[in-house]
């Protein structure tokens, strides 16, 4: 991954274009409107705040009221409950901290020093988190405006507050199965570009810089299916205060067992991405780049496992196109067929290494076929019902 905040936005920026032009822009809509209607919803809703704030309530600085929206609105319904909770309990600690400092020792720095100390401890000793800063922020503001300004803050904030979370709570609950499966088909999206790349890379020239470019491709999605199970969790928690709950359990059964069946794809085709390393670099005792010129069932192998992950992404995506799962299953079969060529062309290699390697390499490619199976494959549920 790159290391700079720079760098990591201009990664993510091409990784997105790159997303737009694999998928299309019809797919990749599809797979965005969720974030879009949320988006629409929050700015309406500071709209609605600002309104309220400066011309029915006449608030002296009804800026403050949509910044509480802001503060509160979170990732679900239920954690923006909490959020707005933790925001007004932030402000009401903030503001009695700092007018019995100021009454007790009188404001100056010594005053600034200790509301800023003491701001960030009752933050953790009130387990808020990390990034909430709001009993020191609003110590500060009562420091230098007065205790008149503390209570006008604390009704900012629950004014802000109260509409964030009465928006994420009656208008279009932020449902995070559906992020969930969106983020599940942009990875499994990656990892079929990878799988694709590899195979138009073995049917040309390519050697150990090629190899090592695939594998450290490979490691890095490995990595990041660490965040998969962390999205299902926030599907779970999405869902918490609906009053239907019940009908999207399949759902989030069928998000839970795609991340499973992606992490373990995953981890095979990081098995083929480092046996071919090991080819190219020549070690235990394998042939080095004498053996790169491997069969091309193997890059037909890949070509019909890049379609499987991509198939299989978008059918994360809503209830699932029949075409889609037509186009896995047709996949998978033309995989079964190279891989009977590939067993074939491996099975005349006499030099014992590299047979081991390419028992290996077939094994990795069956296995990553059987992952995606609809039928006998061990992940059945991560596949929408079909009608």
């Amino acid at each position: 991954m790159p290391g700079s905040p720079l760098e990591r936005i201009v990664s993510g920026g091409a990784a997105a274009l790159a997303r737009v032009r694999s998928m299309g822009f019809g797919r990749w809509l599809r797979m965005e409107r969720e974030a879009l209607a949320q988006t629409i919803k929050v700015t309406a809703a500071c709209a609605v705040a600002w309104w309220l704030a400066a011309y029915v309530l006449k608030v002296d600085l009804p800026v403050l009221v949509p910044i509480g929206v802001l503060l509160t609105v979170s990732a679900t319904a239920y954690s923006t409950l909490v959020r707005g909770g933790q925001q007004i309990l932030a402000v009401v600690v903030g503001v009695g901290a700092a007018t019995a400092l100021i009454w007790l020792i009188g404001a100056n720095a010594w005053t600034l020093a200790v509301l800023v100390v003491a701001g960030l401890v009752l933050t953790r000793l009130l387990n808020l988190p990390a990034q909430n800063v709001q009993i020191p922020i609003t110590a500060l503001l009562v420091f230098a405006l007065g205790s008149t300004y503390g209570f006008a803050r604390l009704w900012d904030v629950l004014l802000g507050a109260g509409i964030g979370i009465a928006a994420n709570l009656l208008v279009l609950p932020p449902r995070f199965v559906d992020k969930a499966g969106r983020e599940l088909c942009g990875l499994s999206g990656e990892l079929a570009d990878l799988a694709e790349d590899m195979s138009r890379g073995l049917r040309g020239d390519w050697g150990k810089d090629e190899a090592r470019d695939w594998l450290e491709r490979a490691r890095g999605l490995s990595q990041r299916l660490e965040d998969t199970e962390q999205a299902a969790d926030q599907a779970a928690e999405s869902v918490r205060l609906s009053p239907r709950r019940r009908r999207y359990d399949r759902r989030l059964r069928q998000v839970a067992e795609a991340a499973t069946c992606l992490d373990h794809a995953c981890h095979q085709l990081r098995g083929i991405a480092r046996g071919l390393m090991d080819l190219v670099a020549g070690v235990r005792g394998l042939p080095g780049q004498r053996g790169a010129d491997l069969p091309e069932p193997l890059a037909d192998e890949l070509a019909a496992l890049a379609r499987v992950f991509r198939d299989f992404g978008m059918l994360q995506i809503g209830n699932g196109r029949r075409e889609d799962m037509e186009d896995l299953c047709a996949a998978l079969d033309d995989g079964e067929r190279q891989q009977r060529r590939l067993a074939t062309a491996f099975h005349q290699t006499r030099h014992a290494e590299l047979r081991s390697l390419q028992g290996a390499l077939l094994d990795d490619c069956a296995r990553i076929r059987h992952e995606f199976d609809p039928d006998t494959g061990p992940h059945k549920a991560a596949f929408p019902r079909q009608d």
